[in-house]
């Protein structure tokens, strides 16, 4: 990582302190007035472990917990045990202890534990290591990880990764990466002409180990704000990329691109569910029918469960007239599941089965202006850009069409 993360703003996060010293006190209060955590929120309890334990039973838990403790015998290492039973998985944690034990430091890192700082702590030292794991967890500058996942398989969910991705590179601007983390079951290098450029499990490696120019190698420029990394070569079923790893690559592509679109349709669970446990927007798509409706019901409550900072997903319904009769009525979707949809898609297969035999992405085809403004509210809300931004050179052309939609 060439950027010096300890002089960048750090992207938004929570954060919380169980705190014990008055020094260590002082020193989170001056974090929260420092610009470079402007959009980190913290929370300082003047307490030990066992709060965060309470706390946590109850409530989510943050991307980071610093602990101070007086003790470190094996009693606290059993509370740390605890506390990793009552948070979210992808929660990290920092301990700050009395002494300096190279075999307990060892012990926390075997745990799982991010790290462990010995009283007294510097404000330096809170910084790099906070700085540290918020850049690991969520990249630089605030990059926004969208994930798109649907409520069953052939709901058209990398169709709308794609054509998300085109409208925040293309109408938005935004500087956007397309991954479908499915590997050589990813279709979203067909759409676009493209041929893989490594396999899933090389790009994994690179993600953790290769150079930026490695990185940059795999990586595929479609338009001058559009990139894939198209990913084949694999068995079809060969066994199932790790979470961490995934995250890892994930991770390395949010320090270069600041919105990052993560096709999850064939993604393997765990890895689904960690992806959608850092995303800074997850969009949920299914068609009207009962049986794809049902399985979107029971998928936003486990999203309401997972640790993210989103309110809820998005919810996309698309292919709506594939099956008029047997349809459930829009109007009456708020009420099976909670939310409204925030799009309505109509059933055009033609469109994206000229893609796919083209090679060449929807956002290109006139005919796909329709579903493309329907999407472009979603993706302004993704790329985290006012949708005023959107640019309009047509005053009666599609630009136009679009600047009507985004000002409703």
């Amino acid at each position: 990582m060439s950027e010096d993360i300890t002089s960048t703003l750090l992207p938004t996060a929570l954060v919380d302190f169980f705190i014990l010293d008055d020094a260590t006190e002082a020193h989170a209060k001056h974090l929260s007035e420092d610009w470079r955590f402007a959009r980190v929120i913290m929370q300082t309890e003047r307490a030990d472990i066992g709060a965060a334990i309470a706390r946590y039973g109850e409530s989510a838990s943050p991307e980071l917990i610093i602990i101070e403790t007086n003790d470190i015998s094996e009693a606290f290492i059993a509370q740390l045990g605890n506390l990793a039973g009552v948070c979210a998985s992808s929660t990290d944690a920092v301990v700050i202890g009395p002494e300096n034990d190279v075999h307990l430091y060892r012990n926390l890192v075997e745990m799982g534990i991010k790290d462990y700082l010995v009283r007294p702590v510097s404000e330096d030292d809170l910084v790099k290591v906070i700085a540290r794991t918020l850049v690991e967890k969520r990249g630089l500058s605030g990059s926004r990880l969208v994930t798109v996942i649907g409520s069953k398989g052939g709901v058209g969910t990398s169709a709308i990764s794609q054509i998300l991705a085109w409208n925040m590179a293309e109408a938005l601007k935004q500087k956007t990466m397309l991954l479908d983390v499915a590997g050589s079951a990813g279709s979203i290098g067909i759409s676009h002409g493209l041929e893989p450029t490594a396999s899933f499990a090389e790009a994994i490696r690179l993600g953790g180990a290769g150079s930026d120019d490695d990185v940059k190698r795999i990586c595929q420029a479609v338009t001058e704000h559009l990139t894939l990394l198209v990913c084949g070569g694999e068995l079809m079923l060969a066994d199932q990329a790790d979470p961490d790893a995934v995250e890892t690559l994930v991770n390395r592509l949010m320090q270069k691109f600041p919105v990052v679109v993560l096709d999850l349709s064939h993604a393997s669970q765990p890895v689904q569910k960690r992806m959608l446990s850092r995303a800074t927007e997850i969009v949920l798509v299914t068609t009207p029918l009962l049986s794809s409706l049902r399985n979107a019901r029971t998928l936003l409550n486990e999203i309401k469960t997972l640790k993210t900072h989103t309110e809820s997903a998005s919810l996309i319904v698309n292919m709506q007239g594939m099956a008029p009769s047997e349809e459930v009525p829009v109007k009456d979707m708020k009420e099976v599941l909670g939310i409204e949809p925030a799009a309505v898609i109509g059933y055009q297969p033609k469109i994206f089965a000229a893609s796919e035999t083209s090679g060449k992405p929807v956002g290109q085809d006139k005919a796909a202006v329709d579903i493309m403004s329907a999407l472009m509210q979603i993706a302004a809300k993704g790329a985290g850009v006012e949708n005023k931004t959107v640019a309009t050179e047509n005053k009666d052309g599609p630009a136009g069409f679009l600047k009507k939609i985004l000002g409703k």
